[in-house]
């Protein structure tokens, strides 16, 4: 096993500049060689506590969510129609395109944490030993099964149940955190423990920790943002930050990677996508020129087999890789 393909390489400066009390001091030796001393600064004023405040933030909620997302009858509701989308032959091989970033061994054992009907699950069963798939929905692990079923896969297992609440048979090669950390870390009365969370993935892990966060900038693409003239600097990029810090305060030391991958929505109406997406960005419609938003969603939205209407495009994520 390794880690991730085509890992980009962090290169030092032409220049390197220390802090001396208070002093500049830069020294150029051997050509890009350089050496700079420098006194310890001693954060004596620096309280921890003030950043932990922010793992109290509920994951799992943007800009017009509620904490129904937290619920396994929520995702349990929605189970048919995410499983179309998922197993569908473009997200199929976004799935594929996506796990064929790491190296994987047949003799490897996977456990991916809130599964869902399968989007990882099933594509990865072909690459490794065994997969593991939890999710607190049995509506979605029907699906996966079925699905898995469909496919003649037949090395999944499952483990129905809140992550929080999970007693685990044992540790895994890789442990595998997919769009999922948000709803994963709340317990069952809907309060947020990412340190918790966090600690528990990484002790479930032999090898590996893969963790992606689906929106590392605004849900909304850079078009609808101009059209509603949102900030340049939203929410989302600021969650990157503390989740790094957070794995950091638990004591690993991840790979941070800002990806671009297709993002999908799925709407029975035009003016449910209009009203779902403006719900993401935090805007009410009475103060925003809805005419020229629904013209732009009309000329990008495009209807499926079964009168759908799908909504694909460009999104930063947030992969995390700690590796042991």
């Amino acid at each position: 096993m390794g880690g991730i393909r085509e890992m980009p390489i962090l290169k030092m400066q032409d220049s390197i500049i220390c802090e001396d009390q208070g002093d500049i001091d830069v020294e150029k030796r051997q050509g890009k060689r350089y050496s700079c001393s420098y006194r310890r600064i001693q954060m004596q004023n620096f309280d921890i506590n003030k950043i932990r405040e922010f793992y109290q933030h509920s994951w799992s909620q943007n800009y017009g969510d509620n904490s129904d997302k937290e619920t396994p009858e929520f995702w349990s509701s929605r189970s048919a129609d995410f499983a179309a989308k998922v197993h569908s032959d473009d997200a199929r091989q976004e799935s594929l395109e996506f796990l064929k970033r790491f190296e994987w061994s047949r003799d490897e054992t996977v456990l991916d944490v809130a599964a869902g009907p399968g989007t990882f699950a099933i594509p990865l069963a072909g690459m490794v030993k065994e997969v593991t798939a939890t999710d607190f929905s049995q509506a979605m692990l029907d699906q996966l099964q079925q699905q898995a079923k469909r496919e003649g896969v037949a090395n999944i297992r499952q483990l129905p149940g809140r992550w929080l609440d999970l007693q685990l048979p044992g540790r895994y090669d890789t442990v595998l955190c997919l769009n999922s950390l948000g709803v994963i870390s709340a317990d069952e009365q809907r309060q947020p423990h990412l340190a918790r969370t966090l600690q528990k993935l990484a002790d479930a892990c032999v090898r590996r920790l893969i963790i992606l966060i689906p929106h590392a900038d605004s849900p909304l693409n850079s078009e609808m943002r101009q059209i509603l003239a949102l900030d340049t600097v939203p929410l989302e990029r600021m969650r990157v930050g503390v989740l790094y810090f957070a794995m950091v305060d638990c004591g690993m030391l991840p790979d941070l990677h800002i990806i671009k991958r297709p993002f999908r929505w799925t709407f029975t109406s035009l003016e449910e996508a209009r009203e779902t997406l403006l719900k993401k960005a935090g805007v009410k419609a009475e103060d925003c020129n809805t005419a020229e938003f629904d013209a732009y969603l009309e000329s990008v939205i495009q209807k499926d087999s079964a009168g759908r209407l799908n909504l694909t495009y460009q999104v930063s994520q947030a992969l995390y890789v700690w590796t042991r």
